[in-house]
Order: C-alpha cells, then sequence, then structure tokens
C-alpha cells in the first residue's frame, strides 16, 4: 500500500526530476559557455574590460549559485517524493530540527519519540523533514517492510542528502543509521537500496513509474 494522498503531480514529479538530472547541471554549464570568452582572456574592443580568471570568476559566480541552488533543493524534493509517499505522517519542512520537533509534538496520527531521536543524534539545521515510514509489500513469499521514523537531510548549493534513520521498537527507537544520496543516483532506487523495499513512484490514477 502507497500513501496517493501524499505522492506528487505527475507534472511536478516530471519538473523535479528533470531540474535534478539535467536542470542544475545545465544552468551551470550555460553560465561558463556565456561568460567563455573572459576564461579565454579575450579582449574587449572600446571597453576597458578584460579577460581572465577572476573576471570570468565574477561573472560565472551567480549562475553557479544558482545552479547549485536549483540542483540541491531538487534533489531534496525528488528524495521527500518518494519517502512521502509511503509515510503515513510526516512534519513539514523546515531550516532547524527544533521546528521539526515542534511539528512533531503535535502530530495528530503518530506519537514520535523525540527524546530518543534527541539522544541518538539529529541534524541541526539544512532543509530538514521528518517522515514515519509504514509500508509492507509481499514478493511471492517474501514480505518486505518499512517501519522507521526518518529524517531527511539537504544541503543548500549541495546535490546530497543525507538520511537519518531510527529504527523502530514499539513506539521507541532503538538505533540510528546515517545514509546519503549523492548526484547522480536515483532517488528511488537508492531508497529501495538502503531500506531492502521497492521504492516506486505512484499517482493518482495512474500505476508505478519505476524508482
Amino acid at each position: 500500500m502507497v500513501y496517493l494522498e501524499h505522492g506528487p503531480e505527475y507534472g511536478a514529479y516530471l519538473i523535479t526530476i528533470a531540474f535534478y538530472y539535467i536542470g542544475g547541471l545545465g544552468i551551470i554549464l550555460y553560465g561558463a559557455y556565456l561568460n567563455r570568452n573572459y576564461l579565454l582572456k579575450k579582449e574587449f574592443k572600446f571597453t576597458d574590460i578584460r579577460g581572465g580568471l577572476w573576471p570570468f570568476f565574477k561573472r560565472f559566480l551567480p549562475w553557479l549559485l544558482i545552479g547549485l541552488l536549483v540542483w540541491s533543493v531538487s534533489a531534496f524534493k525528488a528524495t521527500d517524493y518518494y519517502l512521502s509517499l509511503y509515510s503515513f505522517t510526516m512534519t513539514g519542512t523546515h531550516l532547524t530540527s527544533t521546528e521539526v520537533f515542534e511539528d512533531m509534538k503535535v502530530d495528530e496520527f503518530y506519537r514520535f519519540d523525540i527524546e530518543g531521536i534527541q539522544k541518538l543524534g539529529a541534524p541541526s539545521s539544512g532543509l530538514l523533514k521528518g517522515y514515519k515510514l509504514l509500508d509492507s509489500k509481499k514478493e511471492g513469499l517474501i514480505v518486505r517492510r518499512v517501519d522507521q521514523v526518518v529524517i531527511a537531510q539537504g544541503y543548500l548549493f549541495l546535490p546530497v542528502v543525507k538520511l537519518h534513520i531510527y529504527e523502530v521498537e514499539g513506539k521507541q527507537v532503538k538505533e540510528l543509521r546515517t545514509a546519503y544520496l549523492f548526484y547522480p543516483q536515483s532517488p528511488g532506487g537508492r531508497l529501495s537500496e538502503l531500506f531492502d523495499f521497492p521504492f516506486e513512484m505512484f499517482f493518482w490514477g495512474g500505476g508505478g513509474v519505476g524508482p
């Protein structure tokens, strides 16, 4: 079972994946291409502008920062889409763990073991969102399950997502492990590998599109 009400719209998913795989890097490369003459140290007639590494960098920097920002946010959002689909409840997206814990305290559907999470360790800042994964899927005679609390941590200007995975016994978290998703890893594929559970994308009125 997946929680389709937590899934993305088809168009939003495609745009996010396109930005993750192509858009962020494309912005950076396009910025480098537009300012290539500065890097080649070409002189500009009728002006006092000269080429070189520093003039190139000053003009390329805005493109680099925008590209990295798009890249990092899309990596986090793509991961969020998959985690949300298999979570029966979750927090909002915040920049500090304090705000995430506040959401956990008032959650209507699950009593998060906040004290246990804090004791094991939690990220303090970044793009942060908490999830309560809960699902099972039968594959022949094997039943695969997910039943963990996860806090995803995105890094601004880096296409990396760190996953803080808390194993749960009853209502208490007992163990913490961490893992990373790096570009160009597939978010669904990486999550499937980490949890030994098939993370596929589903949409209202449609089937899965794979990891």
